[in-house]
Protein backbone atom coordinates (compact mmCIF):
# COMPACT_ATOMS: atom_id res chain seq x y z
CA UNK A 1 0.00 0.00 0.00
CA UNK A 2 2.80 2.22 -0.03
CA UNK A 3 3.26 2.93 -3.55
CA UNK A 4 -0.63 3.56 -3.88
CA UNK A 5 -3.29 5.25 -2.67
CA UNK A 6 -6.93 5.43 -2.18
CA UNK A 7 -9.07 7.36 -4.15
CA UNK A 8 -12.59 7.52 -4.88
CA UNK A 9 -12.72 3.83 -4.02
CA UNK A 10 -10.25 2.61 -6.02
CA UNK A 11 -6.64 2.18 -5.50
CA UNK A 12 -4.50 4.70 -8.15
CA UNK A 13 -0.68 4.74 -8.60
CA UNK A 14 1.32 7.20 -6.96
CA UNK A 15 2.27 9.90 -9.16
CA UNK A 16 6.16 10.27 -9.53
CA UNK A 17 7.99 13.63 -9.34
CA UNK A 18 8.26 14.86 -12.83
CA UNK A 19 12.23 14.99 -11.76
CA UNK A 20 12.50 11.34 -11.15
CA UNK A 21 10.51 10.01 -13.93
CA UNK A 22 12.80 12.09 -15.94
CA UNK A 23 15.79 10.14 -14.40
CA UNK A 24 14.54 7.17 -15.40
CA UNK A 25 13.60 7.90 -18.53
CA UNK A 26 17.32 8.66 -18.92
CA UNK A 27 18.49 5.93 -17.88
CA UNK A 28 16.22 3.67 -20.16
CA UNK A 29 17.44 2.20 -23.21
CA UNK A 30 16.61 3.64 -26.66
CA UNK A 31 14.11 5.75 -25.19
CA UNK A 32 14.00 8.92 -28.02
CA UNK A 33 13.86 12.02 -26.48
CA UNK A 34 11.52 14.44 -28.18
CA UNK A 35 12.75 17.01 -30.56
CA UNK A 36 12.50 20.24 -27.78
CA UNK A 37 14.66 17.62 -25.13
CA UNK A 38 16.74 16.65 -27.53
CA UNK A 39 18.02 20.21 -28.34
CA UNK A 40 17.63 21.50 -24.85
CA UNK A 41 20.45 18.39 -23.62
CA UNK A 42 22.26 19.67 -26.52
CA UNK A 43 22.56 23.41 -25.41
CA UNK A 44 23.19 22.57 -21.71
CA UNK A 45 26.33 20.08 -23.42
CA UNK A 46 27.46 23.53 -24.97
CA UNK A 47 26.48 25.41 -22.13
CA UNK A 48 28.80 22.94 -19.75
CA UNK A 49 31.34 23.61 -21.95
CA UNK A 50 31.86 27.21 -21.82
CA UNK A 51 31.11 27.15 -18.46
CA UNK A 52 34.77 24.67 -17.86
CA UNK A 53 36.39 27.41 -19.97
CA UNK A 54 34.96 30.00 -17.85
CA UNK A 55 36.39 28.14 -14.51
CA UNK A 56 39.88 27.60 -16.37
CA UNK A 57 40.06 30.76 -17.46
CA UNK A 58 38.54 33.23 -14.86
CA UNK A 59 40.13 35.64 -12.36
CA UNK A 60 43.29 37.58 -13.32
CA UNK A 61 46.20 36.02 -15.45
CA UNK A 62 48.48 35.23 -12.87
CA UNK A 63 45.84 33.49 -10.68
CA UNK A 64 44.46 31.31 -13.61
CA UNK A 65 44.28 27.71 -13.95
CA UNK A 66 45.32 28.11 -17.19
CA UNK A 67 47.32 30.64 -18.60
CA UNK A 68 46.26 33.39 -21.06
CA UNK A 69 48.40 32.09 -23.71
CA UNK A 70 47.36 28.50 -23.01
CA UNK A 71 43.83 29.29 -23.27
CA UNK A 72 42.52 33.11 -23.37
CA UNK A 73 39.12 33.13 -21.70
CA UNK A 74 35.90 33.49 -23.23
CA UNK A 75 35.92 37.47 -23.09
CA UNK A 76 39.05 37.99 -24.53
CA UNK A 77 38.62 35.39 -27.54
CA UNK A 78 34.74 37.18 -28.43
CA UNK A 79 36.48 40.66 -28.19
CA UNK A 80 38.71 40.15 -31.24
CA UNK A 81 35.71 39.15 -33.18
CA UNK A 82 35.36 42.41 -35.02
CA UNK A 83 38.95 42.37 -36.07
CA UNK A 84 38.75 39.07 -37.45
CA UNK A 85 35.50 40.07 -39.35
CA UNK A 86 36.88 42.98 -40.94
CA UNK A 87 40.49 43.35 -40.98
CA UNK A 88 40.80 39.36 -41.79
CA UNK A 89 37.66 38.38 -43.83
CA UNK A 90 36.18 35.84 -41.64
CA UNK A 91 33.12 35.76 -44.44
CA UNK A 92 34.98 35.95 -47.28
CA UNK A 93 37.72 32.80 -45.96
CA UNK A 94 34.47 31.20 -45.08
CA UNK A 95 33.12 30.66 -48.40
CA UNK A 96 36.61 30.00 -49.99
CA UNK A 97 37.12 26.95 -47.66
CA UNK A 98 33.49 26.15 -47.99
CA UNK A 99 33.66 25.78 -51.71
CA UNK A 100 36.92 24.04 -51.97
CA UNK A 101 35.46 21.70 -49.66
CA UNK A 102 32.28 21.37 -51.68
CA UNK A 103 34.43 21.06 -55.06
CA UNK A 104 36.36 18.19 -53.65
CA UNK A 105 33.25 16.39 -52.13
CA UNK A 106 31.14 16.76 -54.87
CA UNK A 107 33.81 15.17 -57.35
CA UNK A 108 34.26 12.60 -54.73
CA UNK A 109 30.77 11.88 -54.65
CA UNK A 110 30.01 11.64 -58.60
CA UNK A 111 32.47 9.01 -58.90
CA UNK A 112 32.57 7.03 -56.05
CA UNK A 113 28.95 7.10 -55.62
CA UNK A 114 28.02 5.39 -59.58
CA UNK A 115 30.94 3.19 -58.66
CA UNK A 116 30.03 2.00 -55.18
CA UNK A 117 26.43 1.19 -57.21
CA UNK A 118 28.19 -0.75 -59.58
CA UNK A 119 30.78 -2.34 -56.58
CA UNK A 120 27.76 -3.27 -54.89
CA UNK A 121 25.84 -4.81 -57.29
CA UNK A 122 28.59 -6.91 -59.24
CA UNK A 123 30.64 -8.45 -57.03
CA UNK A 124 33.16 -9.18 -58.84
CA UNK A 125 33.71 -5.65 -59.18
CA UNK A 126 33.53 -4.95 -56.24
CA UNK A 127 36.27 -7.23 -55.73
CA UNK A 128 38.38 -5.49 -57.60
CA UNK A 129 38.04 -2.21 -56.18
CA UNK A 130 37.57 -3.75 -52.41
CA UNK A 131 41.71 -3.73 -52.04
CA UNK A 132 41.74 -0.02 -53.71
CA UNK A 133 38.69 1.01 -50.45
CA UNK A 134 40.50 -0.55 -47.81
CA UNK A 135 43.78 1.07 -48.81
CA UNK A 136 42.15 4.49 -48.94
CA UNK A 137 40.14 4.23 -45.69
CA UNK A 138 43.69 3.18 -43.83
CA UNK A 139 46.36 5.85 -45.26
CA UNK A 140 47.14 8.69 -43.00
CA UNK A 141 45.58 11.99 -44.31
CA UNK A 142 48.41 14.15 -43.95
CA UNK A 143 50.38 11.93 -46.32
CA UNK A 144 48.36 12.85 -49.34
CA UNK A 145 49.75 16.42 -49.04
CA UNK A 146 53.31 15.90 -50.84
CA UNK A 147 51.51 13.62 -53.05
CA UNK A 148 48.55 16.26 -53.78
CA UNK A 149 51.52 18.93 -54.40
CA UNK A 150 53.43 17.09 -56.42
CA UNK A 151 50.48 15.94 -58.92
CA UNK A 152 48.77 19.22 -59.05
CA UNK A 153 51.11 21.89 -57.85
CA UNK A 154 50.11 25.02 -55.53
CA UNK A 155 46.88 26.46 -56.52
CA UNK A 156 43.36 25.83 -56.37
CA UNK A 157 43.66 21.91 -57.91
CA UNK A 158 45.25 21.00 -55.33
CA UNK A 159 43.47 22.08 -52.35
CA UNK A 160 40.19 20.84 -54.22
CA UNK A 161 42.00 17.22 -54.93
CA UNK A 162 43.42 16.70 -51.70
CA UNK A 163 39.78 16.91 -50.41
CA UNK A 164 39.01 14.13 -52.83
CA UNK A 165 40.95 12.03 -52.41
CA UNK A 166 40.44 12.15 -48.60
CA UNK A 167 37.12 11.61 -48.98
CA UNK A 168 36.31 9.17 -52.37
CA UNK A 169 37.27 5.94 -50.47
CA UNK A 170 34.96 6.37 -47.48
CA UNK A 171 31.91 7.18 -50.20
CA UNK A 172 33.23 4.31 -52.16
CA UNK A 173 32.77 1.98 -49.14
CA UNK A 174 29.57 3.35 -47.67
CA UNK A 175 27.60 3.09 -51.12
CA UNK A 176 29.04 -0.36 -52.08
CA UNK A 177 27.65 -1.39 -48.07
CA UNK A 178 24.53 0.49 -49.14
CA UNK A 179 23.97 -1.36 -52.35
CA UNK A 180 24.68 -4.91 -51.16
CA UNK A 181 22.14 -4.33 -48.35
CA UNK A 182 19.00 -4.19 -50.52
CA UNK A 183 17.69 -7.58 -50.01
CA UNK A 184 17.80 -10.08 -52.72
CA UNK A 185 13.77 -10.44 -52.82
CA UNK A 186 13.32 -7.03 -54.26
CA UNK A 187 15.55 -8.33 -57.10
CA UNK A 188 13.36 -11.37 -57.90
CA UNK A 189 10.42 -9.41 -58.06
CA UNK A 190 11.86 -7.14 -60.51
CA UNK A 191 12.63 -10.19 -62.75
CA UNK A 192 9.53 -11.78 -62.11
CA UNK A 193 7.93 -8.48 -63.68
CA UNK A 194 10.13 -8.44 -66.42
CA UNK A 195 13.11 -6.29 -65.70
CA UNK A 196 15.58 -6.03 -68.28
CA UNK A 197 17.90 -3.95 -69.76
CA UNK A 198 16.76 -0.93 -71.79
CA UNK A 199 19.66 -0.37 -74.03
CA UNK A 200 18.66 2.59 -75.94
CA UNK A 201 17.18 4.52 -73.08
CA UNK A 202 20.36 4.12 -70.96
CA UNK A 203 22.47 5.64 -73.91
CA UNK A 204 20.37 8.69 -73.91
CA UNK A 205 20.67 8.83 -69.98
CA UNK A 206 24.06 7.94 -70.03
CA UNK A 207 24.66 10.59 -72.90
CA UNK A 208 23.08 13.57 -71.15
CA UNK A 209 25.16 13.00 -67.83
CA UNK A 210 28.21 12.55 -69.68
CA UNK A 211 27.47 15.99 -71.04
CA UNK A 212 27.01 17.47 -67.37
CA UNK A 213 30.37 15.76 -66.73
CA UNK A 214 32.09 17.26 -69.42
CA UNK A 215 30.99 20.54 -69.07
CA UNK A 216 31.55 20.16 -64.87
CA UNK A 217 35.42 18.48 -65.98
CA UNK A 218 36.37 21.55 -68.92
CA UNK A 219 34.90 24.55 -67.03
CA UNK A 220 35.54 23.64 -63.69
CA UNK A 221 38.90 22.65 -63.87
CA UNK A 222 39.49 26.52 -65.55
CA UNK A 223 37.60 28.13 -62.87
CA UNK A 224 39.91 26.55 -59.97
CA UNK A 225 42.90 26.80 -62.15
CA UNK A 226 42.22 30.97 -62.63
CA UNK A 227 41.70 30.73 -58.89
CA UNK A 228 45.03 29.57 -58.30
CA UNK A 229 46.31 32.81 -60.30
CA UNK A 230 44.75 35.11 -58.92
CA UNK A 231 47.64 36.46 -57.01
CA UNK A 232 49.65 36.61 -60.23
CA UNK A 233 49.80 40.52 -61.69
CA UNK A 234 49.60 40.86 -65.28
CA UNK A 235 50.53 44.39 -66.92
CA UNK A 236 47.43 45.38 -68.54
CA UNK A 237 47.88 47.34 -72.42
CA UNK A 238 45.88 50.62 -71.77
CA UNK A 239 42.86 50.79 -73.98
CA UNK A 240 42.63 46.53 -74.79
CA UNK A 241 39.59 44.58 -73.91
CA UNK A 242 39.94 42.63 -71.22
CA UNK A 243 40.43 39.14 -71.81
CA UNK A 244 37.56 36.13 -71.40
CA UNK A 245 39.93 33.44 -69.47
CA UNK A 246 36.92 31.13 -70.72
CA UNK A 247 36.63 31.83 -74.19
CA UNK A 248 40.46 31.45 -74.30
CA UNK A 249 40.65 28.58 -72.82
CA UNK A 250 37.61 26.70 -74.95
CA UNK A 251 40.50 27.62 -78.13
CA UNK A 252 42.72 25.45 -76.77
CA UNK A 253 43.12 21.48 -76.80
CA UNK A 254 43.51 21.21 -73.50
CA UNK A 255 40.03 22.33 -72.98
CA UNK A 256 38.64 19.97 -75.06
CA UNK A 257 40.53 16.61 -73.99
CA UNK A 258 39.08 17.48 -70.22
CA UNK A 259 35.70 17.72 -71.64
CA UNK A 260 36.25 14.57 -73.36
CA UNK A 261 37.70 12.93 -70.48
CA UNK A 262 34.48 14.06 -68.40
CA UNK A 263 32.17 13.19 -70.90
CA UNK A 264 33.54 9.32 -71.33
CA UNK A 265 34.02 9.08 -67.73
CA UNK A 266 30.35 10.30 -66.90
CA UNK A 267 28.85 7.71 -69.61
CA UNK A 268 31.05 4.82 -68.33
CA UNK A 269 30.11 5.11 -65.00
CA UNK A 270 26.35 5.58 -65.28
CA UNK A 271 25.56 3.62 -68.73
CA UNK A 272 25.61 0.07 -66.99
CA UNK A 273 23.38 1.44 -64.25
CA UNK A 274 20.80 3.68 -66.55
CA UNK A 275 20.75 0.92 -69.25
CA UNK A 276 19.88 -1.50 -66.56
CA UNK A 277 16.33 -1.84 -65.14
CA UNK A 278 16.76 -3.75 -61.65
CA UNK A 279 19.89 -1.69 -61.48
CA UNK A 280 17.99 1.96 -62.00
CA UNK A 281 14.81 1.46 -60.38
CA UNK A 282 15.79 -1.27 -57.85
CA UNK A 283 18.60 -1.17 -56.35
CA UNK A 284 19.79 2.65 -56.88
CA UNK A 285 16.05 3.90 -55.29
CA UNK A 286 16.77 1.64 -52.30
CA UNK A 287 20.48 2.40 -51.94
CA UNK A 288 20.02 6.07 -52.04
CA UNK A 289 19.02 7.34 -48.55
CA UNK A 290 21.16 5.11 -46.85
CA UNK A 291 23.69 6.49 -49.52
CA UNK A 292 22.80 10.47 -48.90
CA UNK A 293 22.88 9.42 -44.95
CA UNK A 294 26.49 8.12 -45.68
CA UNK A 295 26.92 11.53 -47.66
CA UNK A 296 25.83 13.65 -44.90
CA UNK A 297 27.99 12.71 -42.21
CA UNK A 298 31.14 12.48 -44.48
CA UNK A 299 30.76 15.91 -45.63
CA UNK A 300 31.38 16.77 -42.10
CA UNK A 301 34.49 14.85 -42.13
CA UNK A 302 35.56 16.41 -45.53
CA UNK A 303 35.05 19.58 -43.68
CA UNK A 304 37.49 18.64 -41.03
CA UNK A 305 40.01 18.48 -43.15
CA UNK A 306 40.42 21.99 -44.48
CA UNK A 307 43.36 23.21 -42.18
CA UNK A 308 45.34 20.15 -43.91
CA UNK A 309 44.42 21.16 -47.37
CA UNK A 310 44.65 24.68 -46.49
CA UNK A 311 48.49 24.28 -44.83
CA UNK A 312 50.24 25.31 -47.94
CA UNK A 313 50.24 28.19 -49.87
CA UNK A 314 46.45 29.31 -48.75
CA UNK A 315 46.03 33.36 -49.15
CA UNK A 316 42.54 32.54 -48.70
CA UNK A 317 40.22 30.43 -45.99
CA UNK A 318 39.77 29.60 -42.53
CA UNK A 319 42.76 26.89 -42.48
CA UNK A 320 44.96 30.21 -43.71
CA UNK A 321 43.49 31.96 -41.26
CA UNK A 322 44.38 29.68 -38.49
CA UNK A 323 47.99 29.61 -39.83
CA UNK A 324 48.11 33.27 -40.16
CA UNK A 325 46.52 33.87 -36.16
CA UNK A 326 49.10 31.09 -34.98
CA UNK A 327 52.27 32.72 -36.44
CA UNK A 328 51.55 36.53 -35.73
CA UNK A 329 48.45 36.26 -33.79
CA UNK A 330 46.38 37.22 -31.85
CA UNK A 331 45.87 33.66 -30.91
CA UNK A 332 42.44 34.25 -29.86
CA UNK A 333 41.25 34.17 -33.45
CA UNK A 334 42.13 30.78 -33.75
CA UNK A 335 39.26 29.55 -31.32
CA UNK A 336 37.49 31.32 -33.03
CA UNK A 337 38.00 29.91 -36.83
CA UNK A 338 37.66 26.71 -34.85
CA UNK A 339 34.08 27.83 -33.53
CA UNK A 340 33.30 28.93 -37.00
CA UNK A 341 34.53 25.81 -38.90
CA UNK A 342 31.99 23.70 -36.80
CA UNK A 343 28.95 25.94 -37.04
CA UNK A 344 29.23 25.81 -41.02
CA UNK A 345 29.62 22.22 -40.67
CA UNK A 346 26.73 22.19 -38.28
CA UNK A 347 24.35 24.22 -40.92
CA UNK A 348 25.35 21.89 -43.92
CA UNK A 349 24.45 19.39 -41.82
CA UNK A 350 21.17 20.50 -41.58
CA UNK A 351 20.70 21.00 -44.95
CA UNK A 352 21.42 17.83 -45.95
CA UNK A 353 19.16 16.53 -43.27
CA UNK A 354 16.51 18.45 -44.74
CA UNK A 355 16.65 17.70 -48.38
CA UNK A 356 16.78 13.86 -47.17
CA UNK A 357 13.82 14.07 -45.37
CA UNK A 358 12.25 16.01 -48.33
CA UNK A 359 13.50 13.33 -50.60
CA UNK A 360 12.85 10.24 -48.79
CA UNK A 361 9.69 11.60 -46.52
CA UNK A 362 8.56 7.51 -46.26
CA UNK A 363 12.13 6.95 -43.96
CA UNK A 364 12.49 7.99 -40.52
CA UNK A 365 15.59 9.86 -39.76
CA UNK A 366 17.68 10.35 -36.47
CA UNK A 367 17.11 13.58 -34.65
CA UNK A 368 20.78 14.94 -35.31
Amino acid sequence: MSDRTKESGSLVPKKRHPLAAWLKRFGTLRDEPSLLEGSLLGVAMIGLVFFVWWILTRGESDARILDPYTLPSIKETFSTFPSLWFERGLSISAMVSLGRVLAGFLIAAAIAVPLGLLAGSYFRIGAMLKPISIFGRNIPIAALIPLTLIWFGLGEVQKVMFIFLAAVTFVLFDTTSAARAVPDRFLETAYTLGAKRNWSKGLRLSCLVGLIYALIASLGWQFLQEQGSMNVVVEAIPGAPEPNPFLEAMATGKFWIRATIGFVLGFGLWFPILSHQTLRKVIMPMAMPDVVNSLRLLFGLAFGYIMLAEVINAKRGLGALINLSQRQGPREHIYLCLIAIALLAWAIDKLILWIQRQAFPHLKHGQD
